[in-house]
């Protein structure tokens, strides 16, 4: 008779959620290979993001460097953050030649920047629907965010209570933390602002009632010492957020896409996210989501 030990099930368990990951990645990539192929044939003579990166040894990345520990400029003034680091460490693969430039710019002018050739990439945004129809998301996530409803004060509301007209959010303009309030809100009323700064700023000064925000904002701004409270137990949803390129431009996107899968099934994007934002979550009582194999999510809670 054969016999299976507790491991023996574990591993084969594993080898599973491995297999389905790397199925579910595959899938994902004929898709869009399927998907895109009017685009592909109408960008044919376009030159590559990649091949132009090559051949001018510099790619231009659309940036809004406002939001430590993510994206900001250091003491030295330099663009530093979890998704700086992976976008260079992903130039540098292609070539430690090309010099990548960060366009600094409100977040609601990047997608804009890299549909008129102003960049030839962005760092991250949230997959919305909507903005597929505007360019490309890479095939792999860079981060999980768990997005939290925050306000002044922790309390247990309920939804009758926020999708009320009388119950006030603020949100970043363009952001998919606005399109969410006014999906599950709709009766709430929402001011919009250029930054997280207003928004937050906003919520504290008793203006607003609430503010959605990501983990790595909530835990930057109870850095600066304000002292922002989650509202429930639990993230409202969870933001599937990667990089964004132009429509049509295969080569660039299987790289991309390539490369996350690759480091997130070595564990490098979840190195990094560690050492930029989830030891700041964990030491916050916050656990985070990292980005596996396959590009699924694992919850980290130590």
């Amino acid at each position: 008779m054969l016999m299976h030990t507790k491991k023996d099930n574990e591993m084969q368990a594993d080898r599973r959620s491995l297999l389905t990951a790397g199925l579910f990645a595959g899938g994902a990539a004929a898709v869009v290979l399927g998907a895109s192929g009017a685009a592909q044939a109408q960008d044919a003579n376009k030159e590559s993001v990649l091949d132009k990166a090559i051949r001018t040894k510099k790619i231009t990345v659309a940036a809004s460097l406002k939001y430590p520990p993510n994206l900001y400029l250091n003491d030295k003034g330099e663009p530093d953050g979890y998704e700086i680091a992976i976008i260079r460490r992903m130039m540098n693969d292609i070539s430690p030649d090309i010099q990548v430039e960060f366009a600094d710019m409100d977040f609601g002018q990047m997608f804009a920047a890299v549909e008129s050739g102003r960049a030839d990439m962005m760092t991250t945004g949230t997959i919305l629907p909507s903005r597929s129809l505007r360019g490309w998301f890479a095939g792999c996530a860079v981060t999980f965010q768990p997005v939290y409803i925050v306000g002044r004060q922790a309390a247990e509301l309920t939804f009758d209570q926020m999708n009320n007209s009388s119950f006030k959010f603020a949100a970043l303009q363009g952001s998919s933390q606005e399109a969410k309030i006014r999906a599950l809100y709709p009766k709430a009323s929402v001011s919009v602002f250029p930054d997280q700064t207003g928004a937050i700023g906003e919520v504290m000064s008793g203006r607003a009632n609430a503010t959605l925000q990501s983990l790595f904002t909530i835990v930057n701004t109870k850095k600066q010492g304000v002292d922002l409270a989650i509202i429930g137990n639990a993230p409202a949803y969870v933001d599937h957020n990667t990089f964004f390129m132009p429509t049509g431009d295969m080569k660039m996107y299987m790289f991309v896409t390539n490369w996350l899968l690759f480091n997130a099934a070595g564990g490098i994007i979840n190195s990094l996210y560690r050492e930029y934002i989830g030891k700041d979550a964990i030491a916050a009582g916050l656990p985070y989501l990292a980005v596996g194999p396959g590009g699924s999510p694992l919850r980290i809670e130590a």
